[in-house]
């Protein structure tokens, strides 16, 4: 296929998905569930077939056709020449440029897809009416023409309430790729919540050894000779006995250096962006919807901030429209304090009345604490969920809601999960009614249950929903109760996971030691 079909092609695509509008209404119905599923799928396919058609072509690295070639231009070359070479090399560098913004659209669009597949396969649980056999999971794609296996098409839904999963943040995901216009989209707050919410998904691993670089002597035609070589690390390797075997008994390694990589918690750049977006997005809109009804309490008098503010910007477009070169900041000063003053909100000194000034600093601050604290809440407490329900091996074999989630974490990525705010966790309780509860010490929580996990290591012990909520309880200080609500569980089975958790930390007596060596077998 022709470099600018291919590029008008895949932009035609990615422009029809940003054209078609995400619903979520009714996606407890089987059909419209299937639906948007359907739809992501096949455009998912298509997606992939695009990357792969482009990567063969180069597009991963368009710029090395720039290149120049041959002996450099002398001095005695004519202008004319000079000029052809000129406009040739910026006609290929634009070309370069396609090439690449097209890949990295296709690559973000990807992203985004998959995040959304992947919330929609924790949501539901699909049940055929005839046979009974259930889909989850990615065996929902086996349904994506609407029939069972056995070719009945009655099919229901069933919620899944212990699922990790926020549809909400579909439609707010670029999943046509346009992730810089999404940005410059946002406010200013939500920016900034943005690059917050990307720190926290960039935090990275220590660094790992993946390969080694030696300098190696040796010995060729009766004379030493310097080589320099790359082999992949490994654990308690014997590097010098590794040389030898390679490059004979007579081979000496002169100098070694480590190759570090750092892998971060989300450990792939467009969905770190796609799900920062999707949250703060969404963070940003449920905000919206009761910020004035927490201002009205929270200020001495709103209706006065308002006429502050419908000031300011007033005063912003006259310091636009008026502008004669001089410092538009204090142009915008003049025009504010003129429209201050004929509002009747300056004192005698022509400042700002001090209950306004008051109220216009609680303002600010309540605002940035909201818009930076909530998004954070959101996916903090989604990750910390998804990590206590789920098992190392899932997490590594299946990527869910979180793509290219770390399996597990190192006690540096764990500073990521501070804990949150009390007052914001009280506001978001009383104004989203959303089923988050404070945490005390989160990443504590994580690594006693990492540390779990390396114990059922060889155990027929099923990692689930109920061993979460009794780690949660016990690290977390948490009543029984609460964590069997938080995780949508019966309090028994809260109960019995905490049997299991003193079983496997604490195999004191003689019973417990022969279940332990049972469970093994």
């Amino acid at each position: 296929m022709n470099e600018s079909v291919l590029i008008g092609k895949s932009e035609r695509f990615l422009d029809q998905i940003k054209r078609r509008e995400i619903s979520l209404s009714d996606m407890e119905s089987p059909e419209k569930f299937l639906s948007l599923y359907t739809y992501l799928k096949n455009n998912m396919d298509t997606l992939q077939d695009m990357r792969e058609t482009m990567e063969i072509k180069g597009y991963t690295a368009p710029y090395r056709s720039i290149n120049k070639y041959g002996r450099p231009l002398t001095g005695e070359t004519k202008a004319e020449d000079m000029y052809d070479v000129s406009r040739h090399t910026q006609y290929f560098r634009m070309n370069a440029a396609a090439k690449k913004n097209i890949l990295d659209r296709v690559k973000s669009a990807m992203s985004s897809h998959k995040i959304a597949i992947g919330h929609l396969e924790e949501f539901a649980t699909l049940e055929c009416s005839s046979c009974h056999r259930k889909y989850r999971g990615h065996e929902i794609s086996l349904l994506t023409r609407g029939n069972c296996e056995c070719g009945q098409d009655n099919l229901r839904l069933h919620v899944n309430q212990e699922g990790v999963y926020r549809l909400e943040i579909i439609p707010f995901l670029p999943l046509s790729g346009d992730y810089m216009v999404k940005l410059s989209d946002l406010s200013p707050r939500s920016r900034e919540a943005f690059r917050s919410m990307v720190r926290i998904l960039k935090q990275e691993k220590r660094g790992i050894v993946k390969t080694v670089s030696l300098v190696i002597k040796v010995m060729e035609d009766s004379r030493w000779v310097r080589k320099r070589v790359t082999i992949d690390a490994q654990e308690e390797a014997n590097y010098e006995k590794e040389i030898r075997s390679q490059y004979g008994s007579n081979a000496r390694i002169e100098m070694m250096q480590f190759h570090r990589k750092k892998p971060s918690i989300i450990n792939d750049k467009h969905v770190q962006t796609a799900l920062s977006l999707g949250y703060v997005k969404y963070a940003e809109n449920r905000i919206l919807q009761f910020l004035p009804d927490l201002l009205e309490k929270t200020l001495h008098n709103k209706g006065k901030v308002e006429e502050y503010q419908e000031a300011l910007e007033i005063s912003k477009i006259k310091a636009n429209k008026y502008d004669t070169g001089d410092d538009p900041e204090s142009l915008k000063n003049f025009y504010l304090q003129k429209e201050l003053e004929e509002r009747g909100l300056l004192n005698g000194d022509g400042k700002p009345e001090e209950p306004l000034q008051n109220d216009l600093k609680e303002k600010n601050l309540l605002e940035k604490s909201l818009f930076l604290e909530i998004p954070r809440i959101y996916i903090l407490w989604d990750l910390l969920h998804y990590y206590l329900t789920t098992s190392y091996d899932r997490r590594n074999k299946y990527s869910g809601p979180f793509p290219y989630l770390r399996p597990g974490l190192d006690t540096n990525q764990m500073k990521a999960f501070q804990d949150f705010e009390v007052d914001v966790v009280r506001i978001m309780q009383e104004y989203l009614s959303e089923n988050i509860t404070y945490i005390p010490h989160m990443g504590r929580v994580l690594a006693q249950k990492f540390s779990v996990e390396k114990k059922m290591k060889g155990l027929h012990l099923q990692m689930g929903p109920a061993l979460g909520a009794a780690l949660l309880s016990s690290e977390g200080n948490l009543p029984v109760a609460k964590a069997a609500e938080l995780f949508s569980i019966e309090v028994e089975d809260v109960l019995k996971g905490k049997e299991t958790l003193g079983t496997l930390q604490r195999p004191a007596s003689s019973r417990a030691k022969q279940f332990m060596a049972m469970m093994k077998k």
